[in-house]
């Protein structure tokens, strides 16, 4: 077997769970964690070398991200907990690196969605606790934050809030895939 295909083999079976909710979680937060530390480069290209080094602030939440799936064969519900908490932790701080007019804000949209989609009828504490939270910080972020760390003009506020929407819309997709599958598998298995 050829050396990237026993790699993605490899993290397939990382990502894997029988819980398929927690699979997708799982799925995702790799996703998210695999390209997360092309996010500064993104910043250099599109804004310049001037935010070197604090662009790599931006990834600092990586490791949590791409250990939620070994979270999950300890706890499924934590580690489908994990996901939205760290997304929104990672968005928040984010927020606070680069300011509202970014648009990274919209991040905290998927994170909304995965706390209701990820969890249980039993679990429903966890889905409402998660999402009206979230949605809450939304809201009052432009007033818990304060100026952003890393100031932006209006010309690369824009530029970031063009590749910030392309971002979202993205994870978006692959959330309504991978939903899409699951529940294909259900109705058909």
């Amino acid at each position: 077997m050829p050396q990237k295909f026993h790699a993605l083999a490899r993290l397939r079976a990382y990502a894997a769970h029988n819980d398929p909710a927690t699979a997708m979680a799982n799925t995702v937060a790799l996703s998210v964690g695999g390209n997360m530390p092309f996010y500064p480069l993104y910043m250099q290209v599109l804004l310049g070398r001037h935010v070197f080094p604090l662009c790599l602030l931006t990834s600092l939440a990586t490791p949590a991200f791409l250990v939620i799936p070994w979270l999950s064969r300890r706890s499924s519900r934590w580690g489908r907990a994990a996901l939205p908490i760290v997304g929104t932790l990672n968005t928040m701080w984010c927020l606070k690196l680069l300011g509202a007019r970014s648009g990274v804000g919209l991040f905290l949209f998927p994170c909304i969605l995965l706390a209701a989609l990820l969890f249980r009828p039993g679990e429903r504490w966890l889905c409402l606790g998660l999402s009206t939270l979230t949605l809450l910080l939304y809201f009052l972020s432009p007033h818990l934050l304060g100026a952003p760390v890393i100031p932006l003009g209006a010309v690369q506020a824009h530029t970031m809030s063009v590749l910030n929407a392309a971002s979202v819309a993205t994870l978006t997709w692959l959330l309504a895939v991978l939903l899409a599958s699951i529940l294909e598998k259900t109705n058909h298995g």
